[in-house]
Protein backbone atom coordinates (compact mmCIF):
# COMPACT_ATOMS: atom_id res chain seq x y z
CA UNK A 1 0.00 0.00 0.00
CA UNK A 2 1.10 3.59 -0.81
CA UNK A 3 2.03 6.39 1.60
CA UNK A 4 -0.72 8.69 1.98
CA UNK A 5 0.26 12.22 1.45
CA UNK A 6 0.79 14.16 4.52
CA UNK A 7 -2.66 15.64 4.34
CA UNK A 8 -4.89 12.88 4.49
CA UNK A 9 -2.94 11.78 7.35
CA UNK A 10 -3.76 15.50 9.53
CA UNK A 11 -7.06 14.90 8.03
CA UNK A 12 -7.39 11.23 9.78
CA UNK A 13 -5.76 12.11 12.55
CA UNK A 14 -8.35 15.17 13.05
CA UNK A 15 -11.25 13.24 12.66
CA UNK A 16 -9.93 10.16 15.06
CA UNK A 17 -8.87 12.89 17.93
CA UNK A 18 -12.26 15.00 17.37
CA UNK A 19 -13.77 10.71 17.69
CA UNK A 20 -12.34 10.49 20.38
CA UNK A 21 -13.36 13.92 22.25
CA UNK A 22 -16.91 13.25 21.28
CA UNK A 23 -17.09 9.58 23.14
CA UNK A 24 -15.17 11.57 26.01
CA UNK A 25 -18.10 14.64 25.78
CA UNK A 26 -20.55 11.64 26.28
CA UNK A 27 -18.94 10.29 29.32
CA UNK A 28 -19.05 13.18 31.06
CA UNK A 29 -22.63 13.84 30.33
CA UNK A 30 -23.39 11.01 32.28
CA UNK A 31 -21.12 12.13 35.05
CA UNK A 32 -24.04 13.59 37.90
CA UNK A 33 -23.31 14.93 41.21
CA UNK A 34 -25.50 12.68 43.72
CA UNK A 35 -25.90 12.62 47.71
CA UNK A 36 -22.17 11.63 48.28
CA UNK A 37 -21.05 14.43 45.94
CA UNK A 38 -23.02 16.85 47.89
CA UNK A 39 -21.78 15.24 51.51
CA UNK A 40 -18.23 15.38 49.63
CA UNK A 41 -18.47 19.08 48.72
CA UNK A 42 -18.81 19.73 52.35
CA UNK A 43 -16.39 17.74 54.18
CA UNK A 44 -13.94 18.89 51.72
CA UNK A 45 -13.74 22.47 53.37
CA UNK A 46 -12.63 21.05 56.72
CA UNK A 47 -8.94 20.32 56.99
CA UNK A 48 -10.06 16.94 58.87
CA UNK A 49 -11.26 15.40 55.47
CA UNK A 50 -8.38 16.36 53.49
CA UNK A 51 -5.83 15.01 56.28
CA UNK A 52 -7.30 11.63 56.07
CA UNK A 53 -8.34 11.72 52.39
CA UNK A 54 -4.79 11.88 51.35
CA UNK A 55 -3.91 8.97 53.28
CA UNK A 56 -6.71 7.23 51.68
CA UNK A 57 -7.12 8.33 48.51
CA UNK A 58 -3.86 7.39 46.86
CA UNK A 59 -4.05 4.12 47.76
CA UNK A 60 -7.75 3.36 46.59
CA UNK A 61 -8.70 5.72 43.82
CA UNK A 62 -6.12 4.23 41.61
CA UNK A 63 -7.38 1.17 41.56
CA UNK A 64 -11.19 2.23 41.74
CA UNK A 65 -10.39 4.39 38.66
CA UNK A 66 -9.53 1.25 36.65
CA UNK A 67 -13.51 -0.27 37.66
CA UNK A 68 -15.72 -0.14 34.70
CA UNK A 69 -13.67 2.46 32.62
CA UNK A 70 -13.90 5.05 35.89
CA UNK A 71 -16.86 4.83 35.64
CA UNK A 72 -17.61 3.52 39.14
CA UNK A 73 -15.80 5.99 40.24
CA UNK A 74 -17.44 8.98 38.85
CA UNK A 75 -20.94 7.45 39.27
CA UNK A 76 -19.74 7.08 42.88
CA UNK A 77 -18.64 10.53 43.43
CA UNK A 78 -20.10 13.01 40.88
CA UNK A 79 -17.03 14.34 39.96
CA UNK A 80 -15.25 14.47 37.01
CA UNK A 81 -12.18 12.33 37.41
CA UNK A 82 -9.29 11.33 35.10
CA UNK A 83 -5.96 9.67 35.54
CA UNK A 84 -3.19 11.40 34.51
CA UNK A 85 0.18 9.03 32.98
CA UNK A 86 3.49 11.14 33.56
CA UNK A 87 7.03 10.37 33.50
CA UNK A 88 8.88 10.59 36.90
CA UNK A 89 10.77 13.84 36.57
CA UNK A 90 13.38 12.46 38.51
CA UNK A 91 12.86 8.56 37.99
CA UNK A 92 12.09 8.70 34.43
CA UNK A 93 9.62 6.04 35.34
CA UNK A 94 5.77 5.58 34.24
CA UNK A 95 3.65 7.65 37.14
CA UNK A 96 -0.13 7.73 37.27
CA UNK A 97 -2.07 9.74 39.34
CA UNK A 98 -6.28 10.15 39.56
CA UNK A 99 -7.05 13.80 39.55
CA UNK A 100 -9.75 16.06 39.65
CA UNK A 101 -10.00 18.14 36.37
CA UNK A 102 -12.25 20.45 34.64
CA UNK A 103 -12.25 20.88 30.74
CA UNK A 104 -12.20 24.12 28.54
CA UNK A 105 -12.91 23.64 25.29
CA UNK A 106 -11.07 20.20 24.08
CA UNK A 107 -8.23 20.97 26.56
CA UNK A 108 -8.14 19.16 30.08
CA UNK A 109 -6.93 21.16 32.78
CA UNK A 110 -5.71 20.00 36.21
CA UNK A 111 -4.85 21.78 39.40
CA UNK A 112 -2.20 20.58 41.84
CA UNK A 113 -3.14 20.93 45.48
CA UNK A 114 -1.74 18.25 47.13
CA UNK A 115 -4.53 18.13 49.73
CA UNK A 116 -3.40 21.83 51.08
CA UNK A 117 -0.19 20.52 51.88
CA UNK A 118 2.35 23.27 51.84
CA UNK A 119 4.66 21.71 48.88
CA UNK A 120 3.47 20.88 44.98
CA UNK A 121 2.57 17.20 44.24
CA UNK A 122 5.31 15.30 42.47
CA UNK A 123 2.80 14.60 39.54
CA UNK A 124 2.93 18.35 38.65
CA UNK A 125 6.87 18.21 38.17
CA UNK A 126 6.72 15.13 36.28
CA UNK A 127 4.66 17.75 34.02
CA UNK A 128 7.30 20.40 34.25
CA UNK A 129 10.11 17.81 33.41
CA UNK A 130 8.13 15.92 30.83
CA UNK A 131 5.17 17.58 29.46
CA UNK A 132 4.07 14.71 27.06
CA UNK A 133 1.65 12.72 28.61
CA UNK A 134 -1.79 10.99 28.55
CA UNK A 135 -4.95 11.53 30.44
CA UNK A 136 -7.59 8.56 30.58
CA UNK A 137 -11.49 9.58 30.90
CA UNK A 138 -13.76 6.98 31.28
CA UNK A 139 -12.66 4.37 28.44
CA UNK A 140 -10.78 7.01 26.43
CA UNK A 141 -7.04 7.67 26.21
CA UNK A 142 -5.54 11.37 25.04
CA UNK A 143 -2.58 11.96 24.39
CA UNK A 144 -1.45 15.68 25.60
CA UNK A 145 1.23 17.83 25.83
CA UNK A 146 0.93 20.04 29.17
CA UNK A 147 1.65 23.63 29.76
CA UNK A 148 1.99 25.56 33.22
CA UNK A 149 -0.90 28.44 33.11
CA UNK A 150 0.04 31.79 34.11
CA UNK A 151 -1.38 33.88 36.80
CA UNK A 152 -4.09 35.52 34.81
CA UNK A 153 -5.41 32.47 33.42
CA UNK A 154 -5.30 31.19 36.86
CA UNK A 155 -7.35 33.62 38.20
CA UNK A 156 -9.95 33.06 35.64
CA UNK A 157 -10.02 28.96 36.03
CA UNK A 158 -9.91 28.64 39.78
CA UNK A 159 -13.16 29.48 40.54
CA UNK A 160 -14.30 26.76 37.86
CA UNK A 161 -12.18 24.04 40.17
CA UNK A 162 -13.82 25.17 43.33
CA UNK A 163 -17.29 24.74 42.01
CA UNK A 164 -16.46 21.57 41.46
CA UNK A 165 -14.74 20.97 44.55
CA UNK A 166 -14.78 23.40 46.93
CA UNK A 167 -12.25 22.04 49.56
CA UNK A 168 -9.69 23.39 46.95
CA UNK A 169 -10.18 27.16 48.87
CA UNK A 170 -9.13 25.77 52.06
CA UNK A 171 -6.28 23.87 50.64
CA UNK A 172 -4.93 27.77 49.14
CA UNK A 173 -5.23 28.71 52.54
CA UNK A 174 -3.75 25.81 54.32
CA UNK A 175 -0.67 25.93 51.88
CA UNK A 176 0.80 29.18 53.29
CA UNK A 177 1.17 31.23 50.18
CA UNK A 178 2.13 28.96 47.71
CA UNK A 179 -0.07 29.03 45.35
CA UNK A 180 -0.97 25.17 42.82
CA UNK A 181 0.36 24.88 39.99
CA UNK A 182 -2.22 24.69 37.45
CA UNK A 183 -1.69 22.91 33.76
CA UNK A 184 -3.51 22.98 30.43
CA UNK A 185 -3.31 19.78 28.75
CA UNK A 186 -3.56 20.17 25.06
CA UNK A 187 -4.85 16.94 23.20
CA UNK A 188 -2.69 15.51 20.36
CA UNK A 189 -4.15 12.67 19.87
Amino acid sequence: MADLPEPARTDDAGRALAAKLARIAAFESRTRANPLTKVTRQLSRTAWFASVYRRIGPRVDPAFMKVRDGRAMAAFYGFPFCTLHTTGAKSGQPRESPLLYIRDGDDVLLLGTNFGQPKHPAWTANLLAHPECAVIIGPETLQARAALIGDEEWREQFPRFVAIYPGYDGYIERRGGLAPRMFRLEPTG
